[in-house]
């Protein structure tokens, strides 16, 4: 235990944890901090997710014909309002757009300066939030109209998916938001845990053959088996990181006080067809447990090419490709949208099931390496 201990100091220095809190301030400037200062992200953005929550409140989460009909009912009255305003509006009269069918339909392209200038007012200058409201309420009723359709150029399993879906009655009802707030915010949370991870632990076993310690461990017989303490470190040491760094995103996350639309099944979110359908907590749960996968398999990679490269600039040099073809080729499909109807069905637990393997893998085959150069030193 004092030797596992020791390993793990010699992971999280004070510099490692320097150079750790330096790439996660630059990261997270760049990066991250946009999805929390900037949400929702102007208009409509936060119209749709005030209705959003104001439907959940009322018809719970999930809707049924009866239900949208009143919501329907509400968006008419809305309108209502709208055209009683535009009537006390001397421009709209006098432009013939005094009621919200001749506002919305009106040619804006050709519009009078004074008709472009109440434009402006009601939308930008008055902070009245109705007529955002009204846009917002028209787009959800025109998902729900054409909930039934689904494209054409689609392979028979996903045309399967939504004839499935719209058997059960779950169709894209809820405005999508929140979770496409979440999913671009933990892409990028998972940008800064991978690097993160890659740059603390790689440089472990790397310094100790710099400094000449592994020739001096072989003279023992516990220093002869010190990497599996080694890889336990790592292992460990890994954990320690992502777990830490994910307590603070999404400490900073619950700032976007999402958490009302937690209990709704991601299928239920525009656009947002999916192959399974956990709730929005249940997803975060899952992308979540992603990222500890990913984070635990770059790290115990980064150990082992540590044991193999001569030194740091090699180590730079053969860790560069994986990192950049992974967030190229697999970050959204594992990390972003690992249930996504658009990406095969299969595709989720063959990546997830290729890492874990891969690792293992990598694993046994270093202590391998390190038991035949143990025989022949």
């Amino acid at each position: 235990m004092r030797i596992l201990w020791n390993e793990m100091k010699k992971i999280l220095t004070w510099k490692s944890l320097l150079l750790l809190l330096i790439i996660n301030c630059i990261l997270y400037f760049f990066l991250i901090d946009f999805y929390i200062k900037h949400f929702p992200n102007g208009r409509p953005a936060l119209d749709s997710y005030r209705i959003g929550i104001e439907m959940i409140e009322k018809y719970g989460t999930s809707m049924n014909d009866e239900e949208f009909q009143d919501f329907r009912k509400v968006y008419e009255a809305r309108v209502e309002e709208a055209d009683r305003y535009l009537q006390t509006e001397k421009v709209a009269v006098s432009e013939g757009i005094d009621t919200y069918a001749k506002f919305n339909s009106y040619d804006w392209s050709s519009a009078s300066k004074e008709a472009g200038e109440l434009r402006d007012r009601l939308f930008f200058e008055e902070g009245t939030d109705l007529f955002w409201e009204l846009q917002e309420r028209n787009r959800l009723i025109g998902f729900y109209d054409g909930k039934k359709m689904y494209p054409s150029d689609i392979t028979p399993a996903q045309k399967q998916r939504y004839e499935e879906l719209a058997k059960e009655g779950i169709f894209g009802t809820y405005p999508e938001v929140a979770i496409r707030n979440f999913q671009d915010y933990i892409t990028n949370v998972a940008v800064a845990i991978l690097f993160s991870v890659v740059a603390v632990i790689s440089p472990m076993i790397l310094e100790d053959r710099t400094r000449h310690v592994v020739p001096l461990q072989y003279t023992s017989k516990k220093g002869r088996n010190v990497l599996k303490t080694k890889l336990l470190a790592s292992f460990l040491s890994t954990l320690l990181v992502i777990t830490s760094l994910l307590v603070i995103y999404l400490s900073l996350y619950s700032l976007n006080d999402t958490s009302v639309y937690f209990n709704v099944r991601i299928n239920s979110f525009i656009g947002n067809e999916s192959w399974y359908n956990p709730t929005f907590l249940q997803y975060i749960l899952f992308t979540i447990g992603g990222i500890y996968l990913v984070g635990i398999a770059f790290g115990l990679a980064a150990m082992g090419f540590s044991t193999i490269v001569p030194n740091t600039l090699t180590l730079l040099g053969v860790q560069i490709p994986f990192v950049a073809g992974f967030l190229i080729f697999a970050l959204n499909r594992i990390i972003t949208f690992p249930m996504n109807m658009w990406f095969p069905k299969w595709q989720m637990p063959v990546f997830y099931g290729l890492l874990l393997l891969s690792s293992m893998f990598f694993v046994w085959y270093v202590n391998r390496r390190e038991k035949k150069m143990d025989i022949t030193i």
